[in-house]
């Protein structure tokens, strides 16, 4: 069985009100809930679909945070309990430690699994990482632990990754000569790439960034693109072995009552064409251990 899972940063389960999510347009992803409700603390189990509500404090006092969130998320180890506080952006020495021992694509690759990041990379940015002026995301070093190659502009504009816009127009704006394509196009990549790997990680941060922004009408065509996204993905992937599972790290674009994070919940919203048992996911320290199941 090939898995992959969809992150989207700062992307919470909140109320109807001030939530660009409940006025966004996605039929595909209504189509798998029977309706419009990727919204509210709420589970679902629909045919090949579930919706679960994650915790995402992880018991530890204060606002959950990128760094710890998606360390968490990627070794299984609570990492704000490690640290006994949230924090945010990047990880740590400390993370950083916690990630190269324990990261979901370590522990895959010693049990003979291959896994994908799915990403693309500019020379821009290794540039930036090299001088010191940026650091790797949780994400990359979580890849990076388990020996995972990171796809770069070549690969991307052959389709063999996906940038974290989908349609390329952040890389083409920066000088890259790579192909604008639609959403479902980015989708349908992910799909078609992921049959050659038992794990794949695809990431957008945009969520969090236009939540922080508090940009409501592009953040409505944000979740519009992230649902056209899905249906490509959907269509790639509907007649093989898949499960899927699109999660965050913490609540950001789903209320905009309040600026910055929030303490919702977030969705493990998964699907599978296969018959199978759905780990018991409640908090983001289980998703780590139920892929490694699922996989095993």
């Amino acid at each position: 069985m090939h898995f992959v899972m969809i992150f989207l940063d700062g992307f919470g389960l909140g109320s109807e009100e001030n939530n660009p999510i409940v006025t966004a347009r996605t039929p595909n992803i209504d189509q798998l809930l029977g309706g419009h409700l990727l919204w509210g603390d709420r589970s679902i189990v629909r045919g090949k679909t579930r919706l679960a509500p994650l915790e995402a404090t992880l018991g530890v006092p204060g606002t959950p945070q990128s760094a710890t969130g998606q360390t968490t998320l990627w070794t299984g180890v609570n990492a704000s309990k490690v640290l006994g506080y949230h924090l945010n952006a990047y990880p740590n020495d400390k993370l950083a430690q916690v990630i190269a021992g324990k990261s979901i694509f370590k522990q895959l690759a010693d049990r003979g699994k291959q896994g994908m990041f799915a990403n693309a990379f500019t020379p821009q940015y290794e540039q930036l990482v090299a001088s010191g002026k940026k650091r790797h995301s949780a994400s990359t070093l979580s890849a990076m632990a388990g020996r995972v190659k990171l796809r770069r502009i070549p690969d991307l504009k052959a389709g063999g990754a996906v940038y974290f816009d989908m349609t390329n127009q952040v890389p083409r704006e920066a000088g890259e000569d790579v192909p604008l394509i639609s959403p479902e196009q980015a989708g349908r990549n992910l799909g078609r790439l992921a049959l050659n790997y038992d794990f794949t990680l695809y990431e957008t941060f945009l969520t969090d960034v236009f939540g922080h922004k508090q940009k409501w009408q592009e953040s409505i065509q944000l979740i519009e693109q992230i649902d056209a996204f899905l249906g490509g993905f959907l269509q790639a992937v509907k007649n093989e072995e898949v499960a899927w599972l699109l999660t965050s790290d913490h609540g950001n674009i789903e209320d905009f009552a309040i600026k910055g994070h929030t303490q919702n919940r977030v969705p493990a919203l998964a699907w599978s064409n296969s018959s199978i048992e759905w780990p018991p996911w409640m908090t983001l320290a289980d998703v780590t251990p139920g892929i490694l199941e699922l996989l095993s």
